[in-house]
């Protein structure tokens, strides 16, 4: 599924100067070439305003509708910023869905982290939103051996009381070997059984310093994806940006083994449980729209990978990330949204070789906001708001600068970072009271200034008044 033209375009920066680092927009973004840095005095502290509520759905005739040439002439000026680089993008009004500004729009280009969104639509289609991922305990085929069985949920956590995890109210290890310990079982083995996933747990485009992290950054952005993990797999579970295991179902086990006073008991993975099996144990997720809004809020990409292959179990396609694209795009195809030149490689927007259109984006992002496919509002909820959450948050210093600040607490954009690649997609009301949606898109410049160059066009539109 590799995209030769991807290859090309990374081929491309690399060769005119620019640095392909490891990635995300969870943390740090790695160096720049660029040398232009904003000064103190352009710094502005965001205006303390209430986060736009959740959206409740647009009529065609809530506030005053647009005009496209009003918007080309409000964002001129932002557009003109040279650290936008190589830039696509569009804007809609999500009432009506009427294209107000447009450029290369059609486009694939690599996403990064804003694939989590066509993610996103397809489990909010696939199932409820109360759905949740069981993890169990049962008996082994010999006296003393249990196995513990993956249901998907990476969210279990091994955390000790008081000690804390990511994952707000995810179940716990402890909480498993309390109900093994109430049954007096004796455990001398532990199994494990990651046979709910297949065993393609690495996506094209991963790096194994995604996982491990480098000397220089010591931050994990994914893992071996495996239905049986704790704590997303992270070496410490309190730092979303952790360094990874790489080994996620032998170290649920051996925390287990810990949780039990066990800790030297033998740990062999591999195994698959009987299925007339006693149950000795089970503990469920929360439900999958707390799980979703996780993924989203923080760019949790081993929690969206999981996603992924729930939606994939869910419409009956294989566990592999071939299986996951296939029925990500059954899904937004459900939804009569265009899919050509659509890649995914993998669910979270890793992989360099992920390829999406502005327009697709912004045309689910217009669903969600305007109420027409109602399921869709889930994913509001866990858009981080400009200056105020997630990865957008204070420590970001995203829509502080005084070219953005007028989008801070108003503007709600997933965004997106992969080495050159920078995105930003979400919506945001105009000074009208009109909604507009948006995708933009800049390859070409590294650092925080493609970062600060998308927000002052976002902010523009918070200000348009462009009836």
């Amino acid at each position: 599924m590799v995209v030769v033209v991807a290859v090309l375009v990374v081929a491309a920066a690399v060769m005119a100067g620019f640095v392909w680092w490891p990635r995300s927009d969870q943390g740090s973004a790695g160096p720049t070439t660029s040398t232009t840095t904003s000064s103190s005095a352009d710094v502005v502290d965001p205006p303390v305003q209430p986060a736009a509520a959740a959206v409740k759905p647009l009529s065609a005739t809530a506030g005053r509708v647009p005009q496209p040439d009003k918007v080309a002439a409000r964002l001129a000026g932002p557009l003109s910023n040279r650290a936008l680089a190589q830039f696509s993008g569009i804007v809609e009004d999500a009432a009506t869905g009427t294209v107000l500004w447009k450029r290369d729009q059609g486009t694939p280009v690599i996403p990064g982290s804003t694939l989590k969104l066509l993610t996103a639509a397809a489990v909010l289609t696939s199932m409820s939103p109360d759905t949740r991922l069981t993890t169990t305990v049962v008996s082994g085929s010999r006296p003393g051996d249990v196995v513990l069985v993956g249901g998907g949920d990476v969210t279990l956590s091994a955390r000790q009381e008081g000690v804390g995890t990511v994952y707000d109210g995810a179940p716990t290890v402890a909480d498993l070997a309390a109900q093994i310990k109430a049954k007096k079982v004796k455990v001398t083995r532990i199994l494990t059984d990651t046979t709910y996933w297949s065993d393609d747990d690495l996506a094209d485009g991963w790096l194994t310093d995604d996982i491990t992290g480098t000397a220089a950054a010591r931050q994990g952005y994914i893992t071996r994806m495996q239905p049986l993990m704790v704590d997303g797999d992270r070496t410490d579970p309190a730092d979303e940006d952790s360094p990874r295991t790489g080994a996620p179902a032998k170290t649920a086990a051996k925390a287990l083994a810990r949780a039990l006073g066990v800790p030297d008991v033998p740990v062999v993975t591999g195994s698959q449980a009987a299925p007339d099996a006693t149950v000795l144990a089970k503990v469920q997720s929360q439900p999958v729209s707390i799980l979703l809004s996780q993924a989203l809020l923080n760019s949790d990409n081993v929690l969206a990978e999981a996603l992924g292959r729930t939606v994939a179990l869910k419409r009956g396609a294989p566990t592999t990330f071939e299986g996951v694209e296939a029925a990500v795009v059954q899904a937004l195809e459900d939804l009569k949204l265009d899919t050509v030149g659509l890649v995914m490689e993998d669910a979270s927007g890793l992989s360099p070789g992920d390829q999406v259109s502005a327009s697709l984006e912004a045309d689910v992002m217009a669903l969600a906001v305007s109420g027409r496919v109602p399921a869709l509002g889930g994913m509001l909820a866990g858009l981080p708001v400009a200056g105020v959450s997630g990865t957008l948050g204070p420590d970001s210093g995203r829509f502080r600068s005084a070219a953005s600040k007028a989008g801070a607490g108003w503007v709600r954009a997933k965004t997106g970072s992969l080495g050159v690649t920078y995105a930003l997609t979400g919506y945001v009301p105009d000074v009208d009271g009109r909604m507009l949606v948006f995708s933009f898109n800049s390859l070409g410049v590294g650092g925080d200034q493609g970062r600060f160059a998308q927000d002052a066009v976002a902010a523009a539109l918070r200000g348009c008044g462009c009836s």
